[in-house]
Protein backbone atom coordinates (compact mmCIF):
# COMPACT_ATOMS: atom_id res chain seq x y z
CA UNK A 1 0.00 0.00 0.00
CA UNK A 2 1.41 3.48 -1.18
CA UNK A 3 2.04 6.39 1.46
CA UNK A 4 -0.20 9.60 0.72
CA UNK A 5 0.90 12.53 1.77
CA UNK A 6 -0.47 16.07 1.57
CA UNK A 7 1.73 19.19 1.02
CA UNK A 8 -0.37 21.71 1.05
CA UNK A 9 1.86 24.81 1.14
CA UNK A 10 4.26 23.00 -1.50
CA UNK A 11 2.42 25.21 -4.53
CA UNK A 12 4.12 28.09 -2.67
CA UNK A 13 7.48 27.10 -1.71
CA UNK A 14 7.72 26.04 -5.59
CA UNK A 15 6.71 29.50 -6.65
CA UNK A 16 9.17 31.07 -4.40
CA UNK A 17 12.09 29.03 -6.00
CA UNK A 18 11.16 29.18 -9.54
CA UNK A 19 11.46 33.58 -8.67
CA UNK A 20 14.96 32.65 -7.55
CA UNK A 21 16.04 31.18 -10.65
CA UNK A 22 17.21 33.27 -13.24
CA UNK A 23 17.44 32.43 -17.12
CA UNK A 24 21.98 31.95 -17.63
CA UNK A 25 23.68 32.39 -20.54
CA UNK A 26 21.16 34.44 -22.61
CA UNK A 27 22.24 37.02 -25.24
CA UNK A 28 19.83 39.82 -25.74
CA UNK A 29 20.02 39.19 -29.38
CA UNK A 30 19.03 35.35 -29.00
CA UNK A 31 16.31 36.07 -26.94
CA UNK A 32 14.82 38.76 -29.40
CA UNK A 33 15.07 36.47 -31.52
CA UNK A 34 13.51 34.09 -30.05
CA UNK A 35 10.44 36.23 -28.80
CA UNK A 36 9.59 37.66 -32.38
CA UNK A 37 8.80 33.41 -33.22
CA UNK A 38 7.38 32.68 -29.67
CA UNK A 39 6.79 35.49 -27.65
CA UNK A 40 5.48 34.94 -24.25
CA UNK A 41 2.81 37.25 -23.35
CA UNK A 42 2.14 38.73 -19.94
CA UNK A 43 -1.15 36.84 -19.70
CA UNK A 44 0.65 33.12 -20.07
CA UNK A 45 3.16 33.71 -18.00
CA UNK A 46 1.47 32.07 -15.00
CA UNK A 47 0.48 29.31 -17.31
CA UNK A 48 4.02 28.74 -18.62
CA UNK A 49 5.40 28.75 -15.13
CA UNK A 50 3.16 26.08 -14.63
CA UNK A 51 3.64 23.65 -17.21
CA UNK A 52 7.57 24.15 -16.53
CA UNK A 53 7.06 22.72 -12.81
CA UNK A 54 4.83 20.35 -14.12
CA UNK A 55 7.68 18.80 -16.24
CA UNK A 56 10.76 19.47 -14.21
CA UNK A 57 9.39 20.44 -9.97
CA UNK A 58 6.68 17.69 -10.13
CA UNK A 59 7.26 13.69 -10.15
CA UNK A 60 4.51 11.43 -11.44
CA UNK A 61 3.88 10.77 -7.32
CA UNK A 62 2.56 14.01 -7.45
CA UNK A 63 -0.94 14.77 -7.50
CA UNK A 64 -1.45 18.88 -7.80
CA UNK A 65 -4.71 20.31 -7.00
CA UNK A 66 -5.09 24.03 -9.48
CA UNK A 67 -7.94 26.17 -10.68
CA UNK A 68 -8.77 25.18 -13.94
CA UNK A 69 -8.69 28.90 -15.69
CA UNK A 70 -6.48 30.80 -12.82
CA UNK A 71 -3.15 27.98 -12.88
CA UNK A 72 -1.07 29.97 -10.82
CA UNK A 73 -3.61 29.44 -7.52
CA UNK A 74 -2.37 26.03 -6.40
CA UNK A 75 -4.32 24.45 -3.35
CA UNK A 76 -2.22 22.29 -2.42
CA UNK A 77 0.17 18.74 -3.59
CA UNK A 78 -1.12 15.11 -2.63
CA UNK A 79 1.96 12.66 -2.92
CA UNK A 80 2.16 9.11 -3.03
CA UNK A 81 5.21 7.77 -1.87
CA UNK A 82 6.28 3.90 -1.40
CA UNK A 83 5.26 2.19 -4.40
CA UNK A 84 6.72 0.67 -6.88
CA UNK A 85 4.20 0.68 -9.11
CA UNK A 86 3.57 3.80 -11.47
CA UNK A 87 -0.03 2.27 -13.35
CA UNK A 88 -1.32 2.16 -9.69
CA UNK A 89 -0.18 5.44 -8.48
CA UNK A 90 -3.39 7.32 -9.38
CA UNK A 91 -5.77 4.88 -7.92
CA UNK A 92 -3.55 5.25 -4.69
CA UNK A 93 -3.66 9.21 -4.96
CA UNK A 94 -7.54 9.11 -5.46
CA UNK A 95 -9.07 9.08 -1.91
CA UNK A 96 -6.61 11.60 -0.57
CA UNK A 97 -7.11 13.79 -3.71
CA UNK A 98 -11.03 13.17 -3.23
CA UNK A 99 -10.57 14.39 0.66
CA UNK A 100 -8.70 17.59 -0.39
CA UNK A 101 -10.79 19.02 -3.36
CA UNK A 102 -13.66 18.40 -1.16
CA UNK A 103 -12.09 20.19 1.44
CA UNK A 104 -11.44 23.23 -0.76
CA UNK A 105 -14.30 23.35 -2.45
CA UNK A 106 -15.99 23.71 1.02
CA UNK A 107 -13.66 26.25 2.15
CA UNK A 108 -14.33 28.53 -1.42
CA UNK A 109 -18.14 27.65 -0.96
CA UNK A 110 -18.10 28.87 2.89
CA UNK A 111 -15.67 32.28 2.34
CA UNK A 112 -18.62 32.70 -1.15
CA UNK A 113 -21.16 33.28 1.62
CA UNK A 114 -19.51 36.35 3.75
CA UNK A 115 -17.73 34.00 6.42
CA UNK A 116 -14.04 35.58 7.66
CA UNK A 117 -10.77 33.73 6.32
CA UNK A 118 -9.89 33.77 10.03
CA UNK A 119 -12.63 31.38 10.55
CA UNK A 120 -11.58 28.76 8.45
CA UNK A 121 -7.85 28.37 9.87
CA UNK A 122 -4.75 28.65 8.09
CA UNK A 123 -6.44 26.95 4.89
CA UNK A 124 -9.21 29.98 5.13
CA UNK A 125 -6.69 32.46 5.08
CA UNK A 126 -4.28 30.62 2.58
CA UNK A 127 -7.12 30.45 -0.20
CA UNK A 128 -8.61 34.06 0.59
CA UNK A 129 -4.63 35.74 -0.08
CA UNK A 130 -3.76 33.59 -3.27
CA UNK A 131 -7.34 34.65 -4.80
CA UNK A 132 -6.72 38.08 -3.86
CA UNK A 133 -9.60 38.55 -2.00
CA UNK A 134 -11.97 40.47 -1.17
CA UNK A 135 -13.58 38.51 -4.14
CA UNK A 136 -16.96 38.11 -5.29
CA UNK A 137 -19.43 35.45 -4.22
CA UNK A 138 -19.83 34.17 -7.59
CA UNK A 139 -16.48 34.12 -8.51
CA UNK A 140 -15.32 32.08 -5.43
CA UNK A 141 -18.53 29.47 -6.30
CA UNK A 142 -16.79 29.06 -9.20
CA UNK A 143 -13.66 28.00 -8.29
CA UNK A 144 -14.73 25.74 -6.10
CA UNK A 145 -16.35 24.08 -9.39
CA UNK A 146 -12.93 24.78 -11.12
CA UNK A 147 -10.86 22.33 -8.84
CA UNK A 148 -8.91 20.41 -11.75
CA UNK A 149 -6.01 17.93 -10.89
CA UNK A 150 -2.76 17.34 -12.30
CA UNK A 151 -0.02 14.62 -12.64
CA UNK A 152 3.47 15.55 -12.42
CA UNK A 153 5.53 14.39 -15.68
CA UNK A 154 9.18 14.95 -14.16
CA UNK A 155 10.40 11.14 -14.70
CA UNK A 156 8.60 11.31 -18.36
CA UNK A 157 10.07 14.08 -19.23
CA UNK A 158 13.23 12.72 -18.06
CA UNK A 159 12.90 9.59 -20.09
CA UNK A 160 12.17 12.39 -23.09
CA UNK A 161 15.22 14.09 -22.78
CA UNK A 162 17.32 11.56 -23.21
CA UNK A 163 15.46 10.14 -26.29
CA UNK A 164 15.80 13.85 -27.65
CA UNK A 165 19.69 13.31 -27.35
CA UNK A 166 19.77 10.90 -30.65
CA UNK A 167 16.72 12.31 -31.99
CA UNK A 168 17.43 16.11 -32.38
CA UNK A 169 20.62 16.04 -34.66
CA UNK A 170 17.43 14.23 -37.29
CA UNK A 171 14.66 16.29 -36.21
CA UNK A 172 16.40 19.96 -36.52
CA UNK A 173 18.00 19.76 -39.90
CA UNK A 174 14.32 18.60 -41.05
CA UNK A 175 12.93 21.40 -39.41
CA UNK A 176 15.92 24.13 -41.23
CA UNK A 177 15.02 22.47 -45.05
CA UNK A 178 11.41 23.34 -44.61
CA UNK A 179 12.09 27.37 -43.85
CA UNK A 180 10.51 26.59 -40.04
CA UNK A 181 11.87 27.54 -36.67
CA UNK A 182 14.29 25.30 -35.42
CA UNK A 183 12.92 25.79 -31.70
CA UNK A 184 9.60 23.78 -32.99
CA UNK A 185 12.18 20.89 -32.40
CA UNK A 186 10.24 21.21 -28.79
CA UNK A 187 6.84 20.00 -29.25
CA UNK A 188 7.47 16.25 -29.50
CA UNK A 189 7.83 17.16 -25.94
CA UNK A 190 4.87 17.60 -25.27
CA UNK A 191 3.45 15.67 -27.76
CA UNK A 192 5.06 12.36 -27.15
CA UNK A 193 8.36 12.94 -25.08
CA UNK A 194 10.64 12.07 -27.82
CA UNK A 195 8.75 8.37 -28.19
CA UNK A 196 8.41 7.50 -32.21
CA UNK A 197 6.46 4.77 -30.61
CA UNK A 198 3.69 6.69 -28.63
CA UNK A 199 0.38 5.99 -28.64
CA UNK A 200 -2.68 7.74 -27.50
CA UNK A 201 -6.38 6.91 -26.30
CA UNK A 202 -7.86 9.20 -29.44
CA UNK A 203 -5.95 7.18 -31.98
CA UNK A 204 -2.93 9.61 -32.28
CA UNK A 205 0.40 7.69 -33.29
CA UNK A 206 4.52 8.54 -33.22
CA UNK A 207 6.81 11.31 -32.54
CA UNK A 208 4.32 13.92 -33.46
CA UNK A 209 1.27 12.42 -32.46
CA UNK A 210 -0.30 12.55 -35.70
CA UNK A 211 -4.10 11.02 -35.75
CA UNK A 212 -4.82 8.86 -39.01
CA UNK A 213 -6.96 11.83 -41.15
CA UNK A 214 -4.22 14.24 -40.97
CA UNK A 215 -1.14 11.83 -41.32
CA UNK A 216 -2.98 10.77 -44.41
CA UNK A 217 -2.84 14.34 -45.95
CA UNK A 218 1.12 14.03 -45.51
CA UNK A 219 2.23 10.42 -44.70
CA UNK A 220 1.69 7.06 -45.86
CA UNK A 221 -0.59 4.91 -43.69
CA UNK A 222 -1.51 1.56 -44.85
CA UNK A 223 -2.14 -1.77 -42.75
CA UNK A 224 1.56 -2.74 -43.94
CA UNK A 225 3.42 0.61 -43.44
CA UNK A 226 2.25 3.61 -41.32
CA UNK A 227 5.01 6.77 -41.72
CA UNK A 228 3.58 8.36 -38.22
CA UNK A 229 5.89 5.87 -36.40
CA UNK A 230 9.00 6.72 -38.98
CA UNK A 231 10.85 9.59 -37.01
CA UNK A 232 12.17 11.38 -40.23
CA UNK A 233 9.04 10.72 -42.51
CA UNK A 234 6.56 12.28 -39.35
CA UNK A 235 8.99 15.39 -38.46
CA UNK A 236 8.55 15.93 -42.66
CA UNK A 237 5.22 15.81 -42.22
CA UNK A 238 4.80 18.14 -39.10
CA UNK A 239 7.10 20.33 -40.71
CA UNK A 240 4.80 21.12 -43.83
CA UNK A 241 1.74 21.07 -41.52
CA UNK A 242 3.57 23.83 -39.08
CA UNK A 243 4.37 25.60 -42.21
CA UNK A 244 0.68 25.31 -43.95
CA UNK A 245 -0.20 26.58 -40.51
CA UNK A 246 1.94 29.43 -40.27
CA UNK A 247 0.83 30.55 -44.22
CA UNK A 248 -2.85 30.39 -43.32
CA UNK A 249 -2.47 32.23 -39.93
CA UNK A 250 0.23 34.64 -39.79
CA UNK A 251 1.68 33.78 -36.87
CA UNK A 252 3.66 31.11 -35.07
CA UNK A 253 1.18 30.74 -31.87
CA UNK A 254 -1.70 30.38 -33.91
CA UNK A 255 0.34 27.68 -35.88
CA UNK A 256 1.12 26.02 -33.18
CA UNK A 257 -2.30 26.10 -31.54
CA UNK A 258 -3.59 24.65 -34.56
CA UNK A 259 -1.24 21.47 -34.56
CA UNK A 260 -3.49 20.68 -31.62
CA UNK A 261 -7.30 22.34 -32.56
CA UNK A 262 -7.08 21.96 -36.09
CA UNK A 263 -6.32 24.95 -38.53
CA UNK A 264 -10.21 26.10 -39.32
CA UNK A 265 -10.81 25.86 -35.64
CA UNK A 266 -8.44 28.71 -34.86
CA UNK A 267 -9.28 30.77 -38.02
CA UNK A 268 -12.88 30.46 -36.45
CA UNK A 269 -11.57 31.61 -32.80
CA UNK A 270 -9.57 34.74 -34.24
CA UNK A 271 -12.97 35.73 -35.95
CA UNK A 272 -14.74 34.97 -32.96
CA UNK A 273 -12.72 37.37 -30.88
CA UNK A 274 -11.54 39.66 -33.72
CA UNK A 275 -8.20 39.61 -32.93
CA UNK A 276 -4.67 37.17 -33.67
CA UNK A 277 -3.35 37.73 -30.48
CA UNK A 278 -3.32 34.27 -28.54
CA UNK A 279 -3.85 35.70 -25.27
CA UNK A 280 -6.83 37.20 -26.42
CA UNK A 281 -8.13 34.24 -28.24
CA UNK A 282 -7.11 32.00 -24.92
CA UNK A 283 -9.34 34.22 -22.76
CA UNK A 284 -11.52 34.92 -24.35
CA UNK A 285 -13.15 32.38 -27.09
CA UNK A 286 -15.43 29.98 -25.64
CA UNK A 287 -16.08 27.44 -28.46
CA UNK A 288 -17.12 24.00 -27.94
CA UNK A 289 -14.05 22.09 -28.42
CA UNK A 290 -11.80 24.71 -27.49
CA UNK A 291 -11.00 22.90 -23.47
CA UNK A 292 -8.69 23.03 -21.96
CA UNK A 293 -6.00 21.36 -23.36
CA UNK A 294 -6.52 23.75 -26.29
CA UNK A 295 -5.95 26.85 -24.33
CA UNK A 296 -2.88 25.22 -22.61
CA UNK A 297 -1.71 24.16 -25.70
CA UNK A 298 0.80 27.30 -26.26
CA UNK A 299 1.88 27.79 -22.71
CA UNK A 300 2.85 24.29 -22.25
CA UNK A 301 5.28 24.79 -25.71
CA UNK A 302 6.80 27.61 -24.24
CA UNK A 303 7.24 25.62 -21.14
CA UNK A 304 8.73 22.18 -22.97
CA UNK A 305 11.44 25.21 -25.09
CA UNK A 306 12.58 26.07 -21.38
CA UNK A 307 13.04 22.44 -20.28
CA UNK A 308 14.53 21.58 -23.66
CA UNK A 309 16.57 24.52 -24.79
CA UNK A 310 19.94 23.55 -23.43
CA UNK A 311 19.90 20.72 -25.98
CA UNK A 312 18.89 22.65 -28.85
CA UNK A 313 21.38 25.08 -28.26
CA UNK A 314 24.02 22.78 -28.26
CA UNK A 315 22.91 21.88 -31.67
CA UNK A 316 23.74 25.79 -32.53
CA UNK A 317 19.69 26.44 -31.80
CA UNK A 318 19.93 29.31 -29.02
CA UNK A 319 17.50 31.38 -27.36
CA UNK A 320 16.12 31.60 -23.48
CA UNK A 321 18.54 28.85 -21.39
CA UNK A 322 16.47 27.30 -18.65
CA UNK A 323 18.04 25.81 -15.43
CA UNK A 324 16.22 22.71 -13.95
CA UNK A 325 14.15 23.53 -11.33
CA UNK A 326 14.92 21.23 -8.42
CA UNK A 327 11.64 19.67 -6.15
CA UNK A 328 12.03 20.89 -2.82
CA UNK A 329 10.97 19.83 1.00
CA UNK A 330 8.97 22.12 3.18
CA UNK A 331 12.23 23.51 4.50
CA UNK A 332 13.04 24.24 1.25
CA UNK A 333 16.21 22.02 1.07
CA UNK A 334 16.64 19.74 -2.27
CA UNK A 335 14.11 16.69 -1.87
CA UNK A 336 15.47 15.14 -4.94
CA UNK A 337 18.76 15.58 -6.47
CA UNK A 338 18.10 14.09 -9.76
CA UNK A 339 15.38 17.18 -10.58
CA UNK A 340 18.20 19.58 -10.57
CA UNK A 341 19.46 18.19 -13.72
CA UNK A 342 18.72 15.99 -16.87
CA UNK A 343 17.81 12.09 -15.09
CA UNK A 344 19.55 8.97 -15.84
CA UNK A 345 19.17 6.99 -18.69
CA UNK A 346 15.89 5.32 -18.53
CA UNK A 347 14.51 3.02 -21.06
CA UNK A 348 11.75 4.45 -23.10
CA UNK A 349 8.58 3.08 -23.25
CA UNK A 350 4.96 4.37 -25.30
CA UNK A 351 3.34 6.20 -23.46
CA UNK A 352 -0.32 8.30 -23.25
CA UNK A 353 1.05 11.63 -21.07
CA UNK A 354 -1.99 12.75 -18.93
CA UNK A 355 -3.12 15.77 -19.40
CA UNK A 356 -4.93 16.08 -15.98
CA UNK A 357 -7.21 13.56 -14.07
CA UNK A 358 -10.16 15.54 -12.62
CA UNK A 359 -12.81 13.89 -14.93
CA UNK A 360 -11.52 10.33 -13.51
CA UNK A 361 -12.15 11.69 -9.66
Amino acid sequence: MGRIVNHSLLAAILFALAASVAPEGVSATDSHARDLHFPEPALLKPNVDFWERVYTAYGVSDFVLHDRVRLDVVYGVVRVADTADPARLADLAKPEVQRVRAKYQDILSTLATGVAPEELGAEGRMVWEIWGCPCAPEDLRRAAGNIRVQQGLREKVDEGIQRAHALLPRIIPILHEHNVPAELAALPLVESTYNPTAHSKAGAVGLWQFIRSTGKRYLTITRARDDRRDPVRATEAAARLLRHNYEALGSWPLAIVAYNHGRDGIMTARTAVGSSAIEDIVARYAGPRFGFASKNFYAEFLAALKVVQPLLASHGVHGRTATRRARTTSAGEPADPRAAAFGPDLPAAPLDPPPGISDAY
